[in-house]
């Protein structure tokens, strides 16, 4: 069974929550939080984009985002090494169907309609071949 994990709804076994007045709770609603003015600088979004060296990009204060980006870059390496192992590969490839499903090509398919929806595509026939037919003869 899964847990219900949404905030704002609440299961009818659970009391409704209160205020510490003791009156009843309406649904939390969220809120939007602001981003703190910590940007980074640019001279590393340049080092970020290829545009300046390492060393260019690490002074002062932009030191530690510059290192930030290294460390994620030496872990990204790490994983990107890694390989999946055996057994999870004989798992997967054991998931997978043995035959091919076969599709049928759009105009091999039986098409089944309505009496309904003929009648409508065969007004819609009628109606365009009379709208061509007055434009031709109003072309004359």
């Amino acid at each position: 069974m899964r847990d219900h994990l949404d905030p704002t709804e609440r299961r009818s076994d659970q009391p409704a929550p209160k205020h510490r007045d003791g009156a009843a709770q309406g649904p939390i609603a969220d809120r939007e939080v602001p981003l703190s003015g910590n940007s980074m600088s640019a001279s590393v979004h340049a080092w970020l984009d290829g545009e300046l060296p390492v060393g260019a990009a690490r002074h002062g204060d932009t030191a530690r985002d510059v290192d930030f980006w290294l460390r994620i870059e030496r872990e990204v390496e790490v994983r990107r090494s890694m390989k999946t192992p055996v057994h999870v590969y004989g798992q997967i490839m054991a998931a997978l169907p043995q035959a091919v499903p076969h599709a049928t090509p759009w105009w091999r398919r039986q098409i089944t309609t309505t009496p309904l929806i003929a009648m409508a595509v065969g007004v819609a026939i009628l109606a365009a071949g009379a709208a061509v037919t007055a434009l031709v003869l109003l072309a004359r």
